[in-house]
């Protein structure tokens, strides 16, 4: 269900929050006014991250902020859609993935380059690129989001997909390993 993320200055205090319904709570709010909001599929890890980022403004056990002017300007251009900050979950699986790829890369030019073995280089490479995959199965996300904002079990999706693509990339690790090791006898002519 689409719902919005926004900010809201009430006096010198900002509000982050997140509602289906932009105009009843713009309502709610007088005297305060909207002053940037984001509509997205996945509001509760977007709030969450945002909460996050500007945890050390933020008045305890609530959603409301001290922000300084740089900081309402940021806040803006996240909810604007103008920066690369991840706007759900699933973005922190493609953050996984990223990773991966590029650890894959580096460790199979590394050891492509000190042992000139391709299986066994290719082995390493998918080994250590499960690591990022792995590490999001027991963490939940890369560090973007306090659990306390999230609601219950919001990372089990990701910690399943983690845990799979972690999985497969082991056990191809497994076999690239199997077959580095295997030799095929060469027949005399």
């Amino acid at each position: 269900m689409t719902e919005f993320v926004y900010l809201v200055k009430n006096g010198d205090l900002y509000k982050l929050g997140c509602t289906s319904n932009l105009k009843s709570e713009s309502a709610k709010m007088k005297p305060g006014e909207i002053i940037a909001y984001f509509k997205t599929n996945d509001p509760k890890s977007f709030q969450a991250r945002l909460l996050r980022l500007y945890k050390k403004k933020r008045i305890p056990d609530t959603n409301y902020f001290r922000l300084s002017e740089s900081d309402v300007k940021s806040c803006k251009k996240h909810l604007e859609g103008k920066s690369k900050l991840p706007k759900s979950l699933n973005d922190e699986l493609l953050i996984g993935l990223n990773g991966s790829l590029l650890f894959a890369i580096i460790i199979f030019l590394i050891s492509f380059l000190i042992n000139k073995m391709f299986i066994f280089s290719f082995f390493l490479a998918i080994l250590f690129s499960s690591l990022p995959m792995w590490s999001l199965v027991f963490l939940g996300s890369f560090g973007g989001y306090d659990t306390d904002d999230l609601p219950l079990l919001s990372t089990v999706s990701n910690r399943i997909k983690g845990f799979l693509i972690a999985i497969s990339m082991t056990s191809f690790a497994y076999i690239l390993y199997n077959l580095s090791h295997f030799s095929i006898p060469i027949l005399p002519e």
